[in-house]
């Protein structure tokens, strides 16, 4: 830039390019790097992004087990679009490796590191790794406690007021443990500010509440599907409660948000539910198999409920899907409202990744197959996030 354009203004044309021309420009000048590399920065480098929303689609691949990244114009088009980054090295040493989730650019995954000249062989340490695509960068957080055969979940989101990346452990309680009835489950939470965990102290779930993988991030909550069971006093009988729990990333506070009847309770029927993201509302997707009893063929349903803004509690059912397979899944929708999902047909082995589009209950094959339960999809957007963080590539 010219050296008679104000810095000021160097610093407004800089906040619209692209995340690859920032880093390369970081080498050009101190004040451009000391720019660049600064909180300021990097906090307000999201709100000038112009360009379409785009969606990040990991999968493995069914031939060669390599991990492949392709990206979608979140538009009417849907364009495909190649994607190629540096996955982070430090996954590859990680067992049972899976995605928590993601929020403003960032991925987080988790699995656990198994040192094979350790003397207990047995002993595992816990991971979690961060990474940031668009700057080909990662970082990795140590999850306290030696939790490999505990039941324990954890979440991740990036508050968008204070832009703090932050993980949320939940180590849930045995239910029907003989020790205090009062007792919660254990919560530890880490923030990338503090650069340490810490377990916080306001409105932590109740013991019977056991909180699952399935999670959320839509502004600055994380929403993870629950249960509550519980014994019942007449009978005593086992009774379980479908809920959500929330987690404020900016008060660190827990609630439970109780679902209306018909989603909390469902006898003895299979059912199982997740939680997920439509046009920025907070949806529950409930997943029930029938059988059919003629031809002995599963039909796989799957309804879309959201809650309504206005009415608290309230959910109102979008649309179901159903199709004769032997899996559905949804991964996350469109800005359209349109369901992105894993399907696996009786007797094949590999999933595919279909769009299911509500208003004509049409299935859009997209030709990406991978291993079932290795398919992920997530809101792709550039970000600077960890930029001023050192990059860990190996244990």
């Amino acid at each position: 830039m010219s050296e008679y354009v104000a810095f000021e203004i160097q610093a407004e044309i800089m906040k619209r390019l692209p995340v690859k021309s920032l880093v390369r420009f970081r080498s050009v000048s101190k004040p451009w790097k000391f720019l660049i590399d600064s909180s300021e920065f990097i906090s307000g480098y999201r709100v000038h992004q112009p360009d379409p929303q785009h969606l990040l689609v990991w999968y493995k691949d069914p031939v060669d087990t390599n991990e492949k990244y392709v990206t979608f114009v979140d538009d009417e088009a849907f364009a495909q679009q190649e994607l190629a980054p540096a996955v982070p090295v430090l996954s590859k040493f990680l067992n049972d490796l899976k995605t928590v989730g993601s929020s403003q650019g960032l991925l987080c995954f988790y699995g656990y590191y198994q040192d094979p000249s350790h003397p207990r062989f047995e002993f595992a340490t816990e991971m979690a790794v961060l990474w940031n695509p668009s700057i080909r960068k990662s970082i990795c957080v140590t999850v306290p406690g030696e939790s490999l055969w505990s039941k324990f979940v954890l979440g991740f989101g990036v508050c968008p007021i204070t832009n703090d990346p932050t993980i949320v452990k939940i180590t849930n309680v045995d239910a029907y443990s003989t020790t205090d009835d009062d007792s919660s489950p254990m919560v530890e939470v880490f923030t990338l500010s503090r650069g340490s965990w810490r377990i916080p102290s306001n409105n932590l779930p109740k013991k019977s509440i056991q909180v699952t993988w399935s999670q959320v991030v839509i502004d600055n909550f994380i929403y993870w599907a629950a249960f509550d069971q519980y014994l019942d006093d007449d009978d005593d009988g086992q009774i379980q409660k479908n809920l959500i729990v929330s987690f404020d990333m900016t008060t660190h506070e827990f609630k439970v948000i109780n679902l209306p009847k018909s989603l909390a309770y469902h006898g003895f029927v299979r059912v199982a539910q997740s939680v997920s993201k439509v046009r920025d509302s907070l949806a529950v997707l409930e997943y029930i198999t029938y059988t059919d009893s003629q031809s002995e063929s599963e039909l796989q349903v799957c309804d879309v409920w959201i809650m309504d803004h206005s009415i608290p509690h309230m959910f109102t059912k979008l649309f179901t899907i159903e199709k004769e397979c032997d899996s559905i899944k949804i991964l996350g929708f469109t800005k359209r409202g349109e369901a992105m999902m894993e399907t696996q047909d009786v007797y094949e082995e590999p999933a595919s990744l279909v769009v299911y589009e509500p208003n004509s209950k049409y299935f859009n094959d997209t030709g990406i197959n991978g291993e079932r339960g290795a398919l992920f999809v997530s809101l792709y957007m550039e970000t600077l996030l960890l930029l001023d963080q050192s990059d860990c590539s190996v244990l």
